[in-house]
């Protein structure tokens, strides 16, 4: 039935399903084992650590944070990334749901920590769901760094993944 179908046809079904299933596109855009992909360049400055695959992780402070998204093209670039982990009227409305759930403090003294915060949270939700108290997971360098450059710490100073609530 494909083989019937028009070239013009078939594109424009191919746009509608990524407009409805955006992860597709990573299906799509892996590389053929005929055709290596060659990753992005670096960040500025830095180098590409040895353990990163899709070329935008950096170097991290502790060896448990050393996590890559594993993907050709990096989660960073995903559009649902742009829209559910960095977009300020998302992240938001994900605190304001969080304070009347768990009536937490806002941050609201400094609103890129808030924002940060945030978005780490938002990014495990969408990656891995609901998780349990006292259940975490390393967020991929790429994406943390997508985080801190869009909701940076005025002095550079972040506290990292801590293994549980009480971690060092």
């Amino acid at each position: 039935m494909i083989e019937t179908v028009s070239e013009q046809r078939l594109r424009e079904l191919f746009v509608t399903m990524l407009e409805k299933y955006p992860s597709l596109v990573f299906d799509v855009l892996e590389p053929a084992p005929d055709r290596p992909d060659h990753g992005h360049p670096p960040p500025a400055g830095e180098g590409v650590p040895d353990w990163c695959i899709c070329g935008k992780c950096r170097i991290m402070r502790k060896t448990i944070e050393e996590v890559c998204c594993r993907k050709a093209t990096c989660l960073t670039l995903l559009a649902d990334f742009e829209v559910l982990i960095l977009d300020e009227a998302v992240l938001s409305l994900a605190r304001k749901y969080r304070q009347d759930m768990i009536r937490a403090d806002d941050e609201a003294d400094d609103n890129n920590r808030a924002n940060r915060h945030a978005a780490y949270r938002q990014f495990i939700l969408w990656v891995h769901g609901r998780l349990g108290a006292g259940q975490r997971r390393v967020i991929p360098s790429c994406c943390v760094w997508k985080i801190r450059d869009k909701f940076p710490d005025a002095w550079g100073q972040y506290t990292g993944f801590k293994p549980d609530r009480f971690g060092d």
